[in-house]
């Protein structure tokens, strides 16, 4: 009984944005964690503090308010056999909250949704909470931090048994801090015992890791020879190279062209809107690459905006006289489930269905694979992603958009040169539906009502584009210093209803009546049990469009991204914005509450896109 109280073993689990790494080294008190949390290898990190012998296990983390079908399979993988590298007995499992950033409800429920799949339910009464931050200009205690999170934050914590901890990265009295963490962990221990892992579900999942990794080599090997049988096909020593991207919006596009051309060419970081044409030569050949703007990844392509598919076609006249290499760019950091399959394909249908003889799937974020192979991380997504290599004929590359190596360009180039050998040049047909291909699977779409409620949720996807701009020009304006006399944003999207003429004025204004009685007409709609559910689907797909803007915000390093701009924003039209938070605010609002504003259970949000208090949620 003395040997255990003299140890402590336990797991690091957290977003990415939490910076588990900070508390583990403050706990070991040393540089025992790497500070990037990108991949899906745990890391393990042992030392003696406070006289005890203590062993951490940073867990992958997940993207701040991602749901849990959007992580990858191998960082769900990684964070479930965690507790297998922690020896025994586990006393704790730290959840890290990153106290300098907001904590909205979509971040309890994500957080909720994973630490239950990966331990199960169990997981909260063997929790602490841990606050990680670097000092706290607005926030006194963490206390005040806490009640000016509201609702979210304090259910979590009530889940937890109210059980919380602070450590900050300056070093005042750390050595104090982690005792106090100590004791509370010792607290928590005596109450509930230590944690037991499911043996079944460790089993299962590392039979299940065994098995992806023999098709993974499966899969390499064949892709190897087919490279082969292509490269003898090569006549051209360099073939030019007429390259278009396609792909999700904030997929990467615009940073692998960058990768590529070795140059900061295209405007890498924020949403594309127009199709650019950029070229130069590389190792010899000549390239030009078309970027495109991005579709969406949880709306079907009937949802996309006129201009989106307009500039798509417009990107294959650039590459003059037809692209020979399409790449298609999919993100390494989120997962690829049927419903992406059917969406993308659905996507992929404006360019006929004879495109896939010329693509070339490019996985982006590379750095997110750690020491796993693209070829597991395609095994372990299953059969959807599995369709969709097979689909481009088993041609597919990593990027790391952040590593100047060379070699990973160089292939590149090498794969599009022996596609283009054994293909001749992609053209558009026009009459793509009568390629002579069996037709597509439906999607999520189908499910959804046609007629004035699939209006309706268009016009509150383009209200979603206006919004998204507003906070986009925000943060511009917070990074430079401007929030004390900082304006409203400006409308630069083509589908904003922005004008200058007396003319387009009053069609904005028709267009907005137009949209008013729509929505009216969702408060009657969402009255029956069919309206809700469609409601519920239009609700979720919009919330994980939402997250995946907001992680993109994180990650970009703002102040670079606007350091290049010489001009000053233009003076938005206020009013039109205003009504856009309006629309997506009241829209929102009125599908967690009710017309009514009685709660679902799902809170609400405010004018100001912040969520309100909510009853507390019990796991």
């Amino acid at each position: 009984m003395k040997r255990s109280r003299r140890e402590l073993n336990a797991v690091l689990v957290g977003s990415k944005s939490s910076r588990k790494y900070l508390v583990g080294n403050i706990i070991l008190g040393r540089q025992a964690f790497d500070p990037r949390d990108a991949t899906s290898r745990c890391e393990r990190g042992e030392g003696d503090a406070c006289g005890r012998r203590v062993s951490l296990v940073r867990a992958p983390g997940w993207l701040r308010g991602y749901r849990l079908c959007d992580t990858p399979e191998l960082f769900k993988t990684g964070a479930i056999l965690s507790v297998t590298l922690c020896p025994p007995p586990l006393h704790a499992f730290l959840l890290v909250v990153n106290a300098e950033l907001p904590f909205k409800d979509a971040y309890k429920k994500a957080t909720k949704e994973h630490l239950e799949h990966f331990f199960g339910e169990k997981v909260w009464d063997h929790t602490v909470v841990v606050f990680s931050h670097r000092g706290h200009p607005s926030h006194k205690t963490i206390e005040d931090y806490i009640d000016s999170e509201g609702a979210p934050l304090r259910s979590l914590l009530e889940a937890c048994g109210k059980r919380y901890h602070s450590l900050c990265e300056d070093g005042t009295d750390s050595g104090v801090k982690v005792e106090e963490l100590f004791e509370k962990i010792d607290a928590m221990v005596a109450r509930n015992s230590c944690y037991q892992a499911d043996g079944t579900l460790v089993q299962s999942v590392e039979e299940r890791r065994t098995e992806v990794e023999k098709r993974a080599q499966e899969l390499r090997l064949q892709s190897q020879q087919q490279r082969q049988k292509l490269r003898s096909l090569l006549t051209e020593p360099a073939p030019s190279l007429r390259i278009l991207m396609v792909g999700w919006v904030f997929s990467g596009k615009s940073a692998t062209g960058n990768s590529i051309l070795r140059a900061d060419k295209f405007h890498s970081g924020d949403r594309t809107v127009k199709a650019l044409k950029q070229s130069g030569e590389v190792a010899g050949r000549e390239v030009v690459i078309v970027d495109t703007p991005g579709w969406w990844k949880y709306f079907s392509a009937m949802f996309s905006p006129s201009f989106l598919n307009s500039e798509i076609l417009d990107g294959v006249s650039l590459c003059s006289p037809s692209p020979n290499v399409i790449l298609l760019t999919v993100p390494l950091d989120t997962a690829f489930t049927e419903e992406q399959r059917r969406l993308m394909e659905g996507n992929m249908r404006l360019l006929g269905q004879r495109v896939w003889r010329h693509v070339i799937m490019v996985f982006t974020f590379g750095d997110t694979l750690g020491d796993k192979t693209i070829e597991q991380h395609i095994e372990s997504e299953g059969k959807s992603l599995r369709w969709l290599t097979e689909k481009c004929g088993n041609r597919y590359h990593v990027v790391n958009n952040t590593s100047e190596a060379e070699d990973q360009v160089t292939e590149l180039l090498e794969k599009m040169e022996e596609m283009v050998a054994g293909n001749n040049s992609f053209y558009l047909s026009a009459y793509p539906e009568r390629d002579d291909v069996p037709p597509p699977e439906e999607d999520i779409s189908d499910k959804l009502p046609e007629s004035k409620d699939e209006y309706a949720a268009k016009k509150i996807v383009k209200q979603l584009i206006i919004e998204w701009d507003r906070r986009r020009w925000e943060k511009q304006n917070v990074l430079k210093g401007n929030s004390s006399s900082m304006g409203l944003p400006p409308l630069t999207m083509s589908e904003s209803m922005t004008s200058e003429t007396s003319g387009e004025k009053e069609e904005e204004m028709e267009q907005q009546h137009e949209a008013d009685q729509l929505l009216s007409g969702l408060e009657a709609a969402s009255g029956g049990d069919a309206g809700t559910d469609y409601m519920n689907i239009w609700m979720g797909l919009l919330e994980r469009e939402w997250c995946r803007r907001e992680v993109a915000m994180e990650q970009s390093d703002w102040r670079h991204f606007y350091s290049h701009s010489s001009e000053a924003a233009s003076e938005p039209d206020s009013d039109i914005v205003l009504k856009s938070r309006e629309k997506v605010a009241w829209w929102l609002k009125s599908k967690h509450g009710g017309p009514s504003g009685a709660s679902s259970g799902h809170g609400t949000l405010s004018i100001s896109g912040e969520p309100e208090e909510e009853a507390g949620w019990k796991p």
